[in-house]
């Protein structure tokens, strides 16, 4: 709970007029339809007895209140909709635009663009019923008890009695449906939707080779999975919400006849009037639609946290990338520590997931070591890589670069400093040269030439009518995936980093094809500090040291011999 009150928070910080503007002019039509059935009720029985006994009843005055009422009913539920939807949109815009800053600089970085899209828009739309569902309802409920509260003590102690235990169960109510929320379901529905909009996207961008190959029935068939699975699961939490309305219209129709019950019995020993206790009973007719409001979003509640909580993560990786960033230097020769890369007490978690996948990680590297993450598949490999490289932030602990925290670093004179080999290095729809520059943009013909030598390339490419100005299809059509890793490798060749990061760069590779672009790189990379994904003995036997990584904590070893 304290993270929705955290966006809570900062939903009133951003524009506090609107905030409660929107909740006065919300309690505008449920005070209206509260006295609008009192009144109409109260002014409806004293006209029939009046007419019947013939006294005299001023009808003007109840008259007016009545359409004042349903004037006021109306134009507040417009203006409800209007301004507490505008209080919303006001805020979440904002927030959609801090978001979309950060995504967009994930995707350039390699995020699936598919999932960015997801959290974007399906995060966004969830977050709009904090206010509207939860803060506005809630309030709206308060406010109407304590009214009803204070009105039922001056007017019967038994009537007023009555309803504290009712609006006591409904409150009870609500704390049930807060706490028995169903956080499972939640994630299942999280992951099915996130599962339907990746497949969807891998779909549509695939559909040419899936239906080439025959795998266009059996994608669509992944894609309405996972449809079914949300609808699934969306259909526990649909089954849940409907059985505590109907628990809570239930109270309301109990409610409504012990009221009666008191109102005929105070009438009958001439304590209320039979105007008044019409009247009361009608009031009470309208309390489950008002009461029973904040159950929807309490229900959803889990869903909501699931996305404050990405929501809010985001935006303090934005705060510690932007917060302290500085102009760092290629070399800091003043500060004393000696490690090219510390890692100290990292832990990181994937949004939705249930365990962390890494946890108090404390490892470093020396100028000119060669350090190898080896460890089962899923265990968090990668994700060292991609933290190494700020592709992804540490929840807690430190990445330090050359003896400052990676987060201080700017763009420019990190990217001068790491370079990650990928297992898939991305060729684009350009010439050879085009490439190839995107590691050096200021590199001459002559050290295009003299980096595709040393990746073994320079003959392949020579034999091109157009040399280096041949143009290469999308993902390196063309050539073969052999060659797309040594073309990446004649990349880092036109830099001279101080770390290199290799995700399980060799994979996919025959032997000698793997043994001979790793050969060629370690001999190129001189006294850089290398990072190596590895899980081939070929890669961990070139290794200086290995960690280890197995189940939380880590655990760090030197590689024998």
């Amino acid at each position: 709970m304290s993270l929705v009150w955290q966006f809570v928070v900062s939903q009133y910080k951003h524009d506090r007029l609107h905030f409660w503007l929107g909740i006065l002019v919300a309690l505008l039509p449920a005070a209206a339809g509260v006295l609008l059935l009192g009144v109409s009720g109260w002014f409806i029985t004293a006209a029939a007895i009046a007419g019947l006994s013939g006294v005299f009843l001023n009808i003007f005055v109840p008259s007016a209140i009545i359409r004042a009422l349903a004037i006021a009913r109306t134009a507040g539920r417009y203006g409800e909709r209007v301004l507490t939807h505008d209080a919303t949109f006001r805020f979440l815009t904002d927030l959609r635009n801090r978001l979309f800053a950060v995504y967009a600089d994930r995707g350039a970085k390699g995020g699936r663009s598919a999932l960015l899209l997801n959290r974007l828009t399906v995060d966004i739309t969830t977050l709009d019923s904090v206010y509207l569902r939860l803060v506005v309802p809630l309030v709206l409920a308060i406010l109407v008890a304590v009214a009803l509260l204070a009105i039922w003590m001056s007017i019967s102690v038994p009537l007023s009695l009555m309803g504290f235990f009712f609006l006591a169960v409904w409150a009870a109510l609500f704390w049930f449906a807060y706490a028995g929320a169903d956080r499972k379901t939640a994630r299942r529905v999280d992951a099915a939707s996130d599962a339907m909009r990746l497949r969807a996207a891998d779909l549509a961008a695939g559909r040419r080779d899936l239906a080439i190959y025959g795998g266009l029935e059996g994608a669509a068939d992944r894609v309405l999975a996972a449809d079914r699975k949300l609808a699934q699961a969306e259909d526990i939490e649909e089954r849940r919400a409907d059985r505590l309305n109907g628990i809570s219209l239930f109270v309301g129709q109990s409610f409504l006849a012990m009221t009666l019950f008191i109102c005929v019995w105070s009438t009958s020993t001439g304590v209320l009037s039979v105007p008044l206790a019409t009247g009361l009973v009608l009031v009470v007719m309208a309390l489950p639609e008002i009461l029973g409001q904040p159950l929807l979003g309490l229900v959803r509640l889990p869903r909501t946290v699931l996305a404050i909580r990405r929501s809010l993560a985001t935006e303090a990786d934005r705060s510690r990338e932007q917060g302290g960033a500085t102009s760092v230097g290629e070399h800091d020769a003043s500060d004393p520590d000696k490690a090219v890369l510390r890692f100290v007490g990292v832990s990181f978690h994937y949004p939705g997931a249930k365990r962390k996948v890494l946890e108090n990680l404390s490892m470093q590297i020396e100028p000119g070591e060669v350090v190898a993450i080896a460890g089962r598949s899923g265990c968090g490999k990668s994700t060292v890589a991609a933290l190494a490289s700020r592709l992804r932030v540490s929840d807690e602990g430190q990445v330090i670069l050359k003896g400052r925290e990676l987060a201080l670093w700017d763009e420019q004179h990190l990217r001068r400093s790491v370079t990650v080999l990928s297992q898939r290095p991305y060729i684009f729809n350009d010439t050879v040269a085009a490439n190839l520059r995107i590691a050096n943009a200021e590199a001459g013909d002559s050290e295009l030439w003299s980096a595709l030598e040393k990746a073994a390339l320079a003959d392949r490419i020579s034999k091109k009518r157009n040399g280096l100005q041949t143009v290469l299809g999308e993902g390196g059509l063309g050539l073969s995936g052999g060659e797309c890793r040594r073309l990446a490798l004649a990349r880092a060749f036109l830099t001279r980093q101080d770390l290199f990061i290799l995700d399980e760069m060799t994979e996919g590779l025959d032997a000698q094809t793997a043994s001979d672009v790793l050969a060629r790189f370690l001999e190129f990379r001189g006294g850089a500090a290398v990072l190596m994904i590895a899980h081939k003995k070929l890669e961990l036997d070139a290794a200086d040291r290995v960690v280890q990584l197995q189940e939380m904590p880590a655990r760090q070893y030197a590689h024998p011999g």
